[in-house]
């Protein structure tokens, strides 16, 4: 999702900045994915961002596992700027933080400017004590910046979510195939997208369930008993005109492929899919 040389020009502005205001020597420097995408942190400086274009979010975050190493940043950062030494994690050490936090923003903003990613990052806010839930989406990606000091080391984390991903988050879906198993491991996938998902296990089951769920996605099968998948759509269109179709199937006859245009369904897709492959589909047809 994100370019390595976006990452590189944050951690860079991080460990610049840090050894500027704070006058400690940076020893070593890694940027690494973040798979864990949750941390408690003692203290914490949290700014959110978005692209200018909007199709891109998400967080950064300054986080501490202990407060008396945010107190110690804190104080060497306000020695260099000719302010007393901060003795307790207070509002003073907060906007000391925050300040910092600004300055890397403004370096990481010029950079990013020249590569063509305007972004606009908003205030950050001082959490304590807080479990930091700014990644409520599977599809998100975190990277972790690790400045290693002579005695310590620092974290930053940034994460990147995609607009249309977060949109999804909530939309009902209906999974419609006569096969259990198929049924099941759509629904697994979609459920840990966000998705609220409704199963049907032929056309006129799809076609009953859709009057009370009002799925705003139906993915269908068309080889089906009692109703087949296009005819089920038809169904569906003469009361919901508006709903949103991908036929995925194990055929790829002509006539269907053309039926299926002509029903205007979002995408027509043949079995074995990628899951990767459904999910965007899925996002495309959401985010319409």
């Amino acid at each position: 999702m994100i370019d390595n040389k976006y990452l590189t020009i944050l951690a860079e502005s991080c460990r610049d900045v840090f050894q500027q205001m704070a006058r400690t020597d940076v020893v070593s420097i890694k940027v690494k994915k973040d798979e864990r995408l949750r941390e408690v942190h003692a203290v914490a400086q949290v700014i959110p961002y978005e692209d200018m274009n909007k199709r891109l979010e998400g967080t950064f975050v300054l986080g501490f596992a202990e407060e008396a190493m945010a107190i110690l940043v804190a104080t060497a950062i306000a020695e260099n700027l000719g302010l007393p030494p901060v003795e307790t994690y207070d509002d003073t050490a907060a906007d000391i933080l925050n300040e910092f936090m600004n300055t890397v923003v403004g370096r990481t903003i010029s950079g990013w400017d020249k590569l063509g990613f305007r972004v606009r990052f908003g205030v950050p806010v001082s959490h304590k004590n807080t479990n930091i839930k700014e990644y409520p989406y599977p599809d998100i990606e975190a990277y972790a910046i690790i400045l290693n000091l002579a005695i310590d080391h620092i974290i930053f984390r940034v994460t990147f979510q995609e607009v249309a991903g977060r949109r999804m988050v909530g939309k009902r879906v209906m999974v419609v195939d006569d096969s259990s198993v198929i049924r099941g491991v759509l629904s697994k996938a979609l459920k840990a997208a966000g998705l609220e998902i409704e199963t049907a296990e032929d056309g006129q089951d799809a076609v009953d369930k859709f009057k009370v769920y009002k799925p705003h996605l139906t993915i269908m099968d068309i080889n089906m008993p009692k109703l087949s998948g296009l005819d089920a759509v038809v169904k569906i269109q003469e009361f919901a005109p508006e709903a949103k179709f991908i036929v995925l199937t194990s055929s790829s006859r002509q006539d269907e492929i053309m039926t299926a245009k002509t029903l205007k369904v979002c995408s027509y897709m043949v079995k074995p899919v990628q899951m990767k492959d459904l999910l965007e589909r899925v996002r495309l047809a959401i985010s319409r």
